[in-house]
């Protein structure tokens, strides 16, 4: 009988750390998701979210300022695509909407880098796409969509911190 008290109680205690530990299943501090996603914004691993969206927005405005050189835009376009996938390495976030946009957002991103690198005449072109202008062209508006995104998630972190009591 005391054997069973024994297991039952370390049972119980063994319940109680890991939910002391694990909250509300994420790794980042918080009471709810609004303040678990501020942590995430503060503490994820690099890139952070803020240096992530930053420098993808940087890779794509050097892809579009790109000289006429197919050894250039190879480089601005890789760049973009490791990148993108860098940022996607932070991915899932503790809410799901905006891992959704990011996941998105990273994913236009990384397409764009690709299509790009295809016009530069760097790799297979997976789209489907031929010619350096239609190549192009598709990569634009894959950037264009990934803009959107990284813009729709600044605005759901935005709305997360002000639902946190605090700001990004």
């Amino acid at each position: 009988m005391i054997g069973r008290a024994r297991s039952a109680m370390g049972a119980t205690f063994v319940v109680f750390v890991m939910f002391a530990m694990f909250g509300c299943g994420s790794e980042y501090a918080g009471a709810n998701v609004a303040q678990q996603v501020q942590s995430w914004v503060k503490n994820s691993p690099d890139p952070k979210f803020a240096t992530a969206v930053s420098t993808l927005r940087g890779d794509m405005r050097r892809v579009d300022e790109a000289d006429g050189s197919n050894a250039a835009l190879r480089t601005d376009c890789d760049v973009l695509v490791v990148d993108a996938l860098s940022a996607n390495q932070n991915l899932p976030t503790p809410d799901s909407r905006l891992t959704q946009v990011l996941s998105q957002a990273y994913t236009s991103a990384a397409n764009a880098g690709r299509d790009c690198l295809c016009a530069g005449g760097g790799h297979v072109c997976p789209s489907g796409v031929h010619g350096r202008a239609s190549l192009l062209r598709l990569s634009g508006v894959e950037q264009s969509a990934a803009e959107r995104g990284l813009i729709k998630a600044e605005a759901r972190v935005d709305l997360l911190a002000v639902e946190a009591g605090g700001g990004r």
